[in-house]
């Protein structure tokens, strides 16, 4: 599969798209309602932070430098028959869309988050970024830390080919790609990486638990995975059906609790969950 070819011919179908539409309307609503006036509280001191287990201590290691990004210059797809079509045809569909209509609604978690994972993460980290989607905060990630480098996986194909040519426009070498399946991660990965980050894609998931154990699978010890999603029992309450109605895939909400079991039986020897923004968290779990 050639990374020269991108299938971004996205046509309107009201059947999957007006549910979506409702439910995108209803991020953007509570980002510019809640979110966005909750961060300017945040920056106060006035927010009432939650928060579960310890709070974990970075790494006593540099990082893993640079590896992957060095020797795979071009993506990595699989073939065409390694891939479950029905279970990314929408996300292909909507790739070329995805920076539009969902950013408004992430950019401010994703902004609290970085400031966690920055203070946790050594300076040359070797970073995955597991559901990169189009590269957004890859190439966040791959600015913070230029000495490290971050791999991004998607199991849609246009998502990592649209990742890879905006990492190569902004002059990112720190920076590789693979198209792969979440609970199958390539086997040259095992024990490489200092983070998996992991950004509003683990409510997408069937097996919480064996997408779990690849990440441990993955980190060096000491390694720390930040999975950033909803996670207050009243905000998963209320997002749920509108999710179920209209976002491609989506499987369930967790709370902070259910992510502290899940991490647990993942075999991660550490856990602490916190509150970002109002009803919206970040799980870290260290191996």
């Amino acid at each position: 599969m050639s990374g020269e070819h991108v299938r971004c011919a996205w046509q309107f179908d009201p059947a999957k798209d007006v549910p979506t539409a409702i439910y995108l309307s209803q991020l953007w609503t509570y980002a510019a309602t809640v979110l966005y006036p909750m961060r300017a509280v945040k920056h106060l001191g006035f927010f009432p932070r939650g928060s579960i287990g310890k709070y974990p201590t970075r790494a006593p290691t540099p990082g893993e430098g640079q590896l992957f990004s060095v020797h795979r210059r071009q993506p990595v797809y699989l073939r065409s028959d390694e891939v479950e079509r029905v279970s990314v045809a929408e996300f292909e569909r909507g790739a070329s869309l995805y920076e539009v209509v969902v950013a408004p609604f992430t950019r401010p978690v994703d902004a609290e988050a970085m400031k966690l994972i920055a203070r946790l993460t050594p300076p040359a980290a070797r970073i995955l970024d597991l559901g990169c989607g189009p590269g957004t905060q890859l190439l966040r990630l791959a600015r913070m830390f230029p000495q490290g480098e971050v791999v991004g996986i998607d199991l849609a194909d246009e998502m990592v080919t649209i990742a890879w040519r905006s990492a190569q426009r902004a002059g990112y070498r720190n920076t590789a790609f693979w198209q792969a399946e979440v609970t199958r991660l390539p086997a040259e990965f095992a024990g490489k990486f200092d983070v998996v980050h992991c950004s509003f894609a683990f409510h997408h998931y069937p097996d919480p638990v064996g997408v779990l154990r690849e990440i441990y699978r993955v980190l060096v010890p000491e390694g720390k995975s930040f999975v950033i999603d909803g996670g207050t029992w009243w905000a998963n309450l209320m997002a749920a059906p509108f999710a179920q109605m209209g976002d491609p895939g989506w499987v369930r909400f967790y709370t902070g609790s259910e992510l502290a079991d899940l991490f647990s039986r993942a075999g991660f020897n550490d856990f602490y969950w916190e509150e970002l923004l109002p009803g919206v968290g970040v799980a870290v779990g260290t191996k």
